[in-house]
């Protein structure tokens, strides 16, 4: 591990501590997906379910549902929060718990191993340039349909709605992703130089992992359903 990184670890568990969230509170929070660079949970909660104090290394928050909840602080302090379906946040480490103020809601949250520093925004140009190098000619992010929210050194998050009927333009991913469904769906996924696939039944809050920076690939996708198909993906940079 990097010095830099190991210092960071370091000062989070002696500000923080380290009380997992899945070990607090197996009922709420699960384990989706896990590998060396990131943690993947998959959050649920009841209605009026209190997840207690414990702490999270660097993290992106997608919203499968609506929530309100409050938010209470290892100093005593609280504040409320709500969040729409489909709204995705960047958060560093931290240590709180958390109340369910209304209806049950679900979440997905990314947990990322390797954060050695605090987030820092990355422009557009800079991402280009260096998908440019690399070799792409149709950066997933230049794909009319896919719309950066946030962008910084360690992940590029987009939100992607495709209407009933209409198809993303070929393009290609070439960082390992993770595809979150925030709505269900029927689909078509297109790879390049192969036919249209029969179409595939999506469910809602599916999560998909592809660890494109092995062996990149170029596709499209079609929405055959009757509703918007809607989307996070999140390109993990690092």
């Amino acid at each position: 591990m990097h010095p830099a990184s190991s210092l960071f670890l370091i000062l989070f568990s002696l500000l923080f501590g380290r009380q997992d969230a899945v070990t607090v509170n197996s009922k709420i929070v699960s384990v989706e997906y896990e590998n060396d660079s990131i943690r993947v949970l998959r959050v649920k909660f009841a209605t009026h379910d209190r997840l207690e104090m414990h702490s999270h290394p660097s993290l992106v928050v997608v919203a499968l549902t609506p929530n309100s909840r409050r938010i209470f602080m290892p100093d005593g302090t609280q504040r409320d929060a709500q969040a729409k379906s489909g709204e995705v946040s960047w958060r560093e480490p931290g240590t709180h718990a958390v109340e369910n103020l209304g209806d049950a809601f679900e979440n997905i949250e990314i947990e990322f191993k390797r954060v050695s520093a605090p987030a820092v925004p990355v422009s557009p140009t800079e991402a280009a340039a260096k998908q440019s190098v690399a070799g792409v000619t149709i950066p997933v992010e230049q794909e009319p349909h896919h719309h950066v929210l946030f962008r910084n050194q360690y992940v590029c998050v987009l939100d992607v709605q495709i209407p009933p009927g209409e198809s993303l333009l070929f393009h290609r991913h070439s960082y390992d992703n993770l595809s979150i469904r925030v709505s269900g769906g029927l689909i078509q996924n297109q790879m390049e130089g192969s036919d249209w696939p029969a179409p595939t039944e999506v469910k809602p809050g599916a999560v998909v992992f592809a660890e494109a920076s092995k062996k990149s690939y170029t596709h499209r996708v079609k929405n055959v359903g009757t509703s918007v198909y809607h989307v996070v993906d999140v390109e993990l940079l690092k």
